[in-house]
């Protein structure tokens, strides 16, 4: 369980470990962060059905988000279910979380075929720092 923006987001959880729940909700695209134990949430989304796999893997950023982390195995996913929510509800709540945290990656990707240099000067500067740990 981890708390973001007042609301108990379960996970979170290794993406390529992750078992997706039958829900809709809000996710978190997380990478660890710079103490142990601690996450940088890089986006901020909804989902009709967290089921729907394609929904991470197929996202415009998913690339950029892998030059963040290195690997899958570096991106961590949290979930805050909203059972019979709707779209708008679950749209007002993003943007609030969204708000306070200022994730990098929940504005639309320029070309999402290819990272943004933002993505990955941020990919070298966090490998940088574990180097020279």
């Amino acid at each position: 369980m981890i708390t973001l923006a007042g609301r108990p987001f379960t996970g979170p959880f290794l993406l390529p470990l992750w078992s997706a729940p039958r829900t809709a909700g809000l996710y978190a695209v997380m990478v660890p962060g710079w103490r142990l134990l601690t996450f940088r949430a890089l986006h901020f989304g909804q989902a009709e059905d967290f089921s729907a796999r394609e929904f991470l893997t197929g996202h415009p950023r998913y690339r950029e988000w892998l030059a963040i982390g290195g690997t899958d195995w570096n991106l961590y996913i949290a979930t805050y279910g909203m059972s019979f929510s709707t779209p708008a509800q679950r749209e007002a709540v993003e943007r609030q979380i969204a708000r306070e945290y200022r994730p990098e990656f929940n504005h639309p990707a320029p070309m999402p075929e290819t990272p943004s240099l933002k993505a990955l000067l941020l990919a070298q500067a966090l490998r940088t720092n574990k180097n020279e740990r």
